[in-house]
């Protein structure tokens, strides 16, 4: 009789610690799932900030906030069309998720100031991203070196 009490008590243990443990492991996914949207909350503040200061446009890579010194930047057709403070958050997930890099830009005929996701290509790959700028339905590529912006379309008629 003591043997089952012992064993029942002993069972009730177990199955309390371990529901213990399931809690806590649960609780710390939320914690890293607030943790994670807080980091990338506030790298979107950073690159935000950032671009008040770079008002023409810029590529950033939102790992270190340190601009490349050459590469060829393309944009992503996923973040297209993100011009606000709030679509800076995804655009910088979107970011993280894939190449690392986020590129602002003045439309200067609609005065509208974009943020996308970015992709850099060495400068010696420059069909492969004007193929991936195709892909993605972009009209220009910025060679960061130079600054020179290369048309899609314009590089079908020379290519």
């Amino acid at each position: 009789m003591k043997k089952d009490r012992f064993c029942f008590v002993t069972f009730i243990v177990v199955v309390s610690f371990c529901v213990g443990v399931l809690m806590l492991c649960d609780k710390n996914k939320d914690n890293a799932k607030e943790t994670k949207k807080d980091s990338v909350e506030a790298i979107a503040e950073r690159v935000w900030n950032f671009s008040q200061s770079h008002p023409d446009g810029f590529t950033v890579d939102v790992r270190t906030m340190k601009e490349p010194k050459e590469g060829i930047a393309v944009s992503y057709a996923a973040t297209q069309g993100s011009h606000s403070r709030e679509a800076l958050v995804f655009v910088v997930t979107h970011a993280l998720e894939h190449d690392g890099y986020v590129g602002g830009w003045l439309d200067t005929e609609t005065a509208l100031y974009y943020f996308d996701s970015t992709r850099l290509f060495p400068e010696d790959q420059r069909e492969a991203a004007l193929q991936f700028a195709r892909d993605n339905g972009q009209t220009a590529v910025c060679v960061i070196s130079t600054g020179e912006e290369i048309r899609v379309e314009e590089s079908k008629v020379a290519a």
